[in-house]
């Protein structure tokens, strides 16, 4: 006998069943090393890795130039193949391991202070509170680009899901006053909301916006901009052009029975670019948001992710400049499909499609460090 609840759920099970049977196969394509030299990149300006001599578990921060923070695993992935100059290729199940991770080292000062905080933010909010799993604010690594000193950061501390405490800015104090950096770049993947922006372009700028719709709903600091007065230098961003993965689309199976057998959905033409955009804020969420056809995000900033404005915020304490490198790993989705559609989309192409636009968005980044050394070098002379 079906009963009433067997029968609701049958239209979602057999949509569940079209949407797999839709899905493209998984890539396997592995991110390539850089070549620099195809690039016509002069050695002076590939990245070469110092490394953190006697470094201990409560080490502070060394001190750097320019800090350069990045997020998600699949974006750490990838600014570790480009920035620390990687020389084998990485394909998505490696980037998924802990083999290419050599190097990097735990930034664990005074994380105990936090500790049971943490644990208790864990009980509260699901999935939250992943630094835990590490005992760590984050990990750090060390380069150079000719005489510019680059630490890098993967932040184990995040906006939406480390309770209303908000660490991230803790941890961005404790960059600011043990590296001493002039310049603190955050990078990593959004959602686009232009659409105008392909998927695995790299958007920079120099500001963020407030958009919180959740836990910092009623924050003082929400639905206001935080601007630096930091340019990015555009001299080395053609070079790191040349270089960027020309990222698809999935080309997919209609979800519905109703299209004709065979058919099929074509994406876009790939069109990565590298685009400044310091005209427009990155609009910071605190809760898992996307543009769509319909939702208007494009009159709030340029593309939409969980961390920046809280950077920003936190280095104008300091008086430290800051950027944002920000790659499209979602497109602009049809407002027009049924929300559970759109979320499924957005979330299946950020999955497969992450790891290949954080390589685009660690190239633009490089761009950016190699004209900040040649201000450094500049200035010496």
């Amino acid at each position: 006998m079906i009963t009433p609840e067997l029968s609701a759920a049958v239209p979602d099970t057999l949509l569940n069943a079209q949407r797999l049977a839709a899905l493209p196969a998984t890539s396997e394509h592995a991110l390539p090393p850089v070549d620099w030299p195809t690039l016509g990149v002069a050695a002076n300006r590939i990245p070469s890795v110092i490394p953190l001599a006697d470094w201990q578990a409560n080490s502070p921060f060394p001190e750097a130039d320019v800090a350069v923070i990045t997020w998600t695993s699949a974006e750490w992935a990838a600014m570790n193949q480009v920035l620390t100059n990687r020389r084998e290729p990485l394909t998505p199940e490696q980037a998924k391991g802990h083999d290419w991770r050599q190097g990097w080292e735990k930034y664990q000062r005074d994380y105990c202070q936090i500790h049971q905080y943490m644990v208790d933010v864990s009980k509260t909010y699901q999935g939250g509170a992943p630094s835990l799993y590490d005992q760590a604010w984050g990990s750090v690594r060390m380069v150079t680009i000719g005489e510019l000193r680059v630490l890098l950061v993967k932040s184990g501390m995040h906006l939406a899901q480390d309770g209303t405490d908000l660490p991230l800015i803790q941890l961005v104090d404790r960059l600011c006053r043990e590296a001493r950096p002039r310049l603190v770049l955050s990078i990593g993947t959004a959602g686009g909301v232009r659409e105008e922006d392909a998927l695995g372009s790299a958007l920079i700028t120099n500001q963020a916006y407030f958009h919180c719709l959740k836990n910092f709903a009623n924050a003082a600091f929400n639905h206001s901009t935080v601007q630096s007065h930091w340019q990015p230098g555009e001299h080395y961003l053609p070079q790191a052009q040349e270089g960027v993965i020309q990222v698809p689309g999935p080309d997919i199976l209609p979800v519905s029975p109703q299209y004709p057998a065979g058919a099929h959905i074509s994406p876009d033409a790939p069109n990565s670019r590298i685009k400044v955009v310091t005209g427009q804020p990155i609009i910071t969420t605190d809760t898992f948001l996307f543009g769509t056809t319909t939702n208007g995000l494009q009159q709030y900033g340029c593309i939409v992710e969980m961390d920046d404005a809280v950077v920003g915020m936190a280095c104008e304490k300091h008086r430290v400049a800051y950027g944002f490198v920000r790659n499209v790993s979602d497109p602009v989705i049809n407002g027009q499909l049924p929300d559970s559609l759109q979320d499924s989309w957005a979330g299946y192409i950020y999955q497969e499609q992450g790891l290949y636009t954080s390589y685009n968005g660690a190239l633009a980044t490089w761009a950016l460090l190699a004209a900040e050394a040649d201000r450094l070098e500049a200035h010496h002379d």
